[in-house]
């Protein structure tokens, strides 16, 4: 897809060595994209993190941090890519971000006063474990306005056990208190969960858990796509028959919540096929905004597709041939963007897309995990295809469910399904 670039990225084995920091050279002209503006940017602020998560994409890849002068340099480069733009976001990933608390604190303020400066607006958001949340941090993220994703698997056993931490101390209980501290001034903010094989008896367990702390909305996904057999999906599909009841109970009491892919699927294409509306479905071409308007920086400087491309490129053993540049070094890959530009799902996809359901809008899933467990950007992992096709179903029979109960239950469904922006699988 596109030609290697050397030196290929660092790894647990081989961490990049620098005689000063990176933040302290110039941006590189070269760096910037020329096809299409970036506007989102991934701060990979720190590869170090406090948790040993089961399934994570990073692994133990580096325990590298990024510098507050590298910080403000991916903000220069973002406000060039973002071209005629008006605004940009910074999100804060890791690793855990709040690792790093420190420099985001000081670098937040300089990209306000430095994005106003050249006439654009900044806005900041972060994926947290929680785990490592002050009340400095909290009062910080609400006056900043951050967007705020909280991973967080489920009740106590599930989170201790799927999300252990590195010194042995069990952490849900702190989760849970800063969940539910966050919740209370950003009461829509989504829970962000992982479905590991081994639990996947304990899916209702779960989704009742995040009811029951406030939230309104779950994200959640598979992990481990290569343990999934027979039996522990069979039992998943006994759970989510089972959420079904508990989401449609929860409607029904004039209680909004729900899963994310529910929603999506719902809003985008359920609906229409319920009301004759089928030709109003509008086709899905490419997952996601990665290499487009949306990339990571990691703490080299380094430019990736988004903040799992990094990971996915090392496992798919691609020596760094999915990486598009560095800000300080240039030699931008166009090429490669233009692949993600030109990313088309209607002309590139398995046999079996044209006979899913799904197809209209799946997108061909997220290229970074189809390049993790495939080898190609296009090709979903079949067990992943299989998840997406139960949670239509579920969707479809939640929805059914919902409109014979009469008129206002479903359009409140209607109305929460369209502010679902996304499938939860960034």
């Amino acid at each position: 897809m596109s030609e290697k670039l050397s030196p290929p990225p660092a790894t647990a084995l081989q961490p990049r060595q620098f005689e000063q920091d990176p933040g302290e050279q110039p941006i590189h002209p070269g760096s910037l994209p020329r096809l299409h503006s970036v506007t989102n940017l991934d701060f990979d602020v720190t590869e170090n993190c406090n948790l040993g998560c089961t399934y994570c994409f990073k692994g133990e890849m580096y325990t590298e941090n990024m510098s507050l002068e590298t910080m403000k340099k991916a903000l220069e480069w973002l406000l060039d890519a973002a071209g005629s733009a008006p605004s940009v976001n910074c999100n804060f990933m890791g690793g855990e971000p709040t690792m790093r608390w420190k420099q985001i604190r000081d670098f937040a303020p300089w990209a306000r006063r430095r994005a106003r400066a050249r006439g654009k607006q900044v806005t900041f958001s972060m994926t947290s474990n929680l785990t490592l949340f002050t009340d400095e941090i909290r009062d910080f993220v609400d006056e900043y306005g951050f967007g705020l994703l909280m991973s967080i698997d489920g009740c106590p056993e599930v989170q201790d056990a799927q999300r252990p931490s590195k010194n042995g101390r069990k952490m849900s209980e702190v989760v849970e208190h800063w969940a539910r501290s966050l919740l209370r001034t950003r009461p829509r903010a989504t829970a962000r969960a992982t479905i590991h094989p081994d639990y996947a008896n304990r899916f209702l367990d779960n989704v009742r858990y995040f009811h029951e702390i406030g939230f309104q909305e779950v994200a959640v996904s598979l992990s481990e796509y290569h343990l999934w057999d027979g039996d522990s999906l069979d039992t998943l599909q006994r759970q989510v028959a089972d959420i079904v009841d508990f989401v449609h109970e929860r409607h029904r009491a004039g209680d909004d919540f729900n899963l994310t892919l529910f929603k999506y699927t719902i809003a985008k294409l359920i609906d229409q096929r319920a009301t004759g509306r089928e030709n109003n479905i509008e086709f899905q071409n490419t997952p996601c905004g990665a290499g487009k308007g949306y990339m990571m920086v990691d703490y080299t400087g380094d430019i990736w597709p988004c903040h799992r491309f990094d990971g996915a490129d090392t496992a798919a053993g691609a020596e760094g041939s999915f990486r598009l540049g560095n800000i300080f070094n240039g030699n931008f890959n166009h090429e490669l963007q233009k692949g993600f530009i030109d990313f088309d799902h209607e002309t590139i996809h398995k046999d079996s897309c044209t006979k899913c359901p799904v197809n209209p809008i799946c997108g061909g899933y997220c290229p970074a995990a189809n390049l993790s467990d495939t080898g190609s950007i296009y090709t979903p992992h079949d067990v992943y295809c299989g998840w997406s096709q139960m949670m239509y179903a579920a969707a479809e029979s939640l929805y059914q469910r919902v409109a014979a109960d009469g008129g206002e239950p479903l359009e409140r469904l209607l109305e929460s399904a369209r502010l679902a922006t996304g499938d939860g699988q960034k």
